[in-house]
């Protein structure tokens, strides 16, 4: 499935129009759409990435940023095909307050983010902030290790927001506020799975995204792949340091 800007408005194949922005199309394509093949692994989700940008490939203006941790072993496999060179973006879920498994938003390390105010509602401003505060802290403490906190930069480039799925496009959107802050001039997210409705939100937030799923019924990003183990950080600099460089790698 693929969301773009285009220069006129228009009507999808489905019958949706976007209004917010009048040059949205959507390409909603029958064997995407419901499409609940599952991968092999996030290498095989990053081929099929790959697949579906082939105008990047060699492109001198464009790079691929993997969300950590599990976004950067799919972002590994879509950089080597398209031979464009890796960055890591170092995004935390931020927790509603003694539910852990509810994501109230999500935050990068310069502290932007990305807040789900229905949630966030329930709780006081000092709540929400300490809350934000702790991620922000964990977020930086890990792009210290992956990155040695060098800033992200991106100034005129295109660039491409990779993870290993997406439930709610929290991280996602977190990420592209960062990458739009470190001067990317456009930016495309790419991700292997992502519910219809989440992925209708998100592509009004970026200038192209790229889906290989996109299911209607969804439960975890998980369900989508045979070996979803989880990725350690000496795994994700073991893949950068295989790439084509975008920084120089902390020793």
């Amino acid at each position: 499935m693929h969301y773009s800007r285009s220069s006129e408005s228009s009507r999808s194949r489905g019958g949706h129009r976007c209004d917010k922005f009048p040059a949205e199309t959507l390409d909603l394509s029958g064997d995407v759409r419901n499409d609940r093949r599952v991968f092999k692994d996030r290498t095989q989700a990053g081929a099929g990435l790959a697949a579906a940008l082939p105008d990047l490939r060699l492109k001198s203006n464009v790079m691929v940023v993997g969300l950590a941790r599990g976004g950067v072993a799919v972002a590994a496999e879509t950089a080597h095909l398209l031979q464009l060179p890796l960055d890591v973006l170092c995004i935390r879920k931020v927790s509603m307050p003694g539910y852990p498994e509810l994501a109230m938003g999500a935050v990068a390390p310069q502290g932007e983010r990305f807040t789900n105010r229905r949630i966030a509602s329930l709780l006081t401003t000092r709540q929400i902030e300490q809350a934000y505060d702790s991620a922000m802290a964990e977020a930086r403490a890990m792009d210290e290790r992956l990155r040695g906190s060098l800033p992200l930069t991106l100034i005129g480039q295109v660039a491409v927001i990779i993870d290993d799925g997406a439930a709610t496009g929290a991280s996602v959107r977190a990420a592209i506020a960062a990458v739009r802050n470190a001067g990317a001039r456009q930016m495309v997210v790419a991700l292997p799975v992502l519910p219809r409705p989440a992925a209708e939100r998100l592509a009004r937030e970026c200038d192209r995204l790229v889906t290989l799923r996109a299911p209607q019924r969804f439960q975890s990003v998980g369900q989508f792949y045979e070996d979803f183990h989880p990725v350690s950080e000496e795994r994700v600099r073991d893949l950068l340091a295989a790439a084509q460089p975008a920084v120089e790698q902390p020793a």
